[in-house]
C-alpha cells in the first residue's frame, strides 16, 4: 500500500497542475500546487514536503535553478523533475544536480506513482540512517561524559611499602560478604602508588626462607602455616622487598571508554585509578562494563 505523501506540484501549466492534481488526490495523496519557482520557495518556507514534482521549463526561475535552492534550502525534501523530448538533457542534469529522478511528459500516472514512491522510501530511509546515526552520537556523547571518577570504588586493599609479608597476609583476609581480594596495592607515605603484590607471590617469596629456617621441608605451605609460623625473618620482609612496581593505571579523568579498551589491551580485570599519582581507588572491568550496558539500555 502507498504511503500518503506530501507532495508540491510545480508547473506554469495551470491546466496541467489541476489535472495532475486530481489524479493524485484520487489516490489519496496530499497535494500543493505552486504556478512558479518562487511560489513553490516560499510554500516550502511555511511547510514541509515529502516529494517536489518540479517542472524544468518554467519562465523567469527555470526549474534547475529552483531545484538547486531546494537542495540547498530544503535538503531532506525529494525532487523529481518533468522534462520534455526537448528537455531531456535538463532533466539528466538535473539529476546531476540532486534531483531524485526525472519523467517525461505527458505524464504516466502510474509511472509517476512509482517514482513517488521510490523518492519517499528513499527519504525515509536517508531519515532513519540520519536518526540512527545521531541516536549513536547522542548515546556516546552520554558514556563519553562518564569518568572513572564517576565509578570508582574507593574500599580498596592496599599496604605501605615497609609492612611486613605477615600484616600484608592478615589484609588480603576475607571481610564478610566481600570477594576474597587477590592483589594489594603499595602505596608510599604519601599514598602514592609505587606497586602491586600478588597473594601468591608472597607465599612464593617466603617459602625459600621458611625451607632455609627448616620451618617447612617441602614446597607446600597454606596461608595459616604462614600466620602461625612465620615469626622470623620471612614474617618481617617488608612488601617492598617482593612488589612488582610495573603497575598499569590510568588517571581519575579518563574516560570509561577508554578505560575499557585500556584495561582489554593490557588483559586488565582491574585498574588502579590515580590522581597524579595519588591511588585514589580502582574500577573493575566488570563494572564499567555493566554501567555502559545500562546506558544503552536506557536509550534504547
Amino acid at each position: 500500500m502507498i504511503e500518503r505523501i506530501k507532495i508540491l506540484l510545480v508547473d506554469d501549466e495551470k491546466y496541467f497542475l489541476e489535472s495532475l492534481t486530481k489524479r493524485l488526490k484520487r489516490r489519496k495523496q496530499y497535494v500543493k500546487t505552486a504556478e512558479s519557482g518562487p511560489e513553490a520557495l516560499a510554500q516550502m518556507e511555511n511547510e514541509s514536503f515529502d516529494v517536489v514534482i518540479l517542472d524544468v521549463k518554467m519562465p523567469g526561475m527555470d526549474g534547475i535553478e529552483v531545484l538547486q535552492k531546494i537542495k540547498r534550502g530544503f535538503p531532506d525534501t525529494e525532487v523529481i523533475m518533468l522534462t520534455g523530448h526537448a528537455t531531456i538533457e535538463s532533466g539528466l542534469q538535473g539529476v546531476r544536480f540532486g534531483a531524485f529522478d526525472y519523467l517525461m511528459k505527458p505524464t504516466d500516472i502510474e509511472i509517476l506513482m512509482a517514482k513517488l514512491e521510490a523518492a519517499y522510501e528513499h527519504k525515509t530511509e536517508r531519515e532513519l540512517k540520519i536518526h540512527d546515526a545521531e541516536f549513536e552520537r547522542d548515546r556516546g556523547l552520554i558514556i563519553e561524559e562518564i569518568t572513572l571518577k564517576d565509578v570508582i570504588k574507593q574500599d580498596i586493599p592496599n599496604v605501605y611499602a615497609d609492612t611486613s609479608l605477615a600484616d600484608a597476609v592478615r589484609t588480603f583476609k576475607k571481610k564478610p560478604g566481600a570477594p576474597v581480594a587477590e592483589q594489594l596495592y603499595v602505596i608510599n607515605d604519601s599514598e602514592e602508588l609505587v606497586g602491586k603484590v600478588r597473594r601468591k607471590h608472597i607465599l612464593r617469596a617466603v617459602i625459600p626462607i621458611f625451607q632455609k629456617e627448616k620451618i617447612i621441608t617441602g614446597d607446600d605451605l597454606t596461608w595459616k602455616e604462614f600466620l602461625n609460623k612465620g615469626t622470623g625473618p620471612a614474617a618481617i620482609m617488608p612488601v617492598g622487598k617482593i612488589m612488582n612496581r610495573e603497575v598499569k593505571s590510568l588517571g581519575a579523568d579518563a574516560q570509561i571508554l577508554e578505560a575499557v579498551k585500556f584495561m582489554i589491551d593490557n588483559n586488565l580485570a582491574v585498574l588502579p585509578v590515580v590522581k597524579g599519582k595519588k591511588l585514589l581507588g580502582t574500577v573493575r572491568i566488570y563494572d564499567l562494563l555493566l554501567v555502559i550496558n545500562d546506558i544503552m539500555a536506557e536509550a534504547l
